[in-house]
């Protein structure tokens, strides 16, 4: 006999980028093949240097 039920979250799976030069940091959706510390684009905000995944994480959908 259950006393308590779990109720269940859905998850909504974000990316946080930061730039090695300007240490610029940017949020945005999760895109499947993501990874901590994978190299992806060129920096926007100063040009010089490239982002690199610091965190992957959910947000509960409400």
């Amino acid at each position: 006999m259950r006393l308590f039920k779990k109720k269940e979250e859905i998850l909504d799976p974000y990316t946080v980028e930061r730039c090695n030069s300007c240490n610029k940091i940017t949020k945005r959706k999760f895109k499947e093949g993501d990874y901590v510390f994978k190299m992806t684009d060129k920096c926007i905000s100063c040009g010089n240097g490239h982002r690199m995944v610091d965190k992957i994480f959910g947000e509960v959908v409400k």
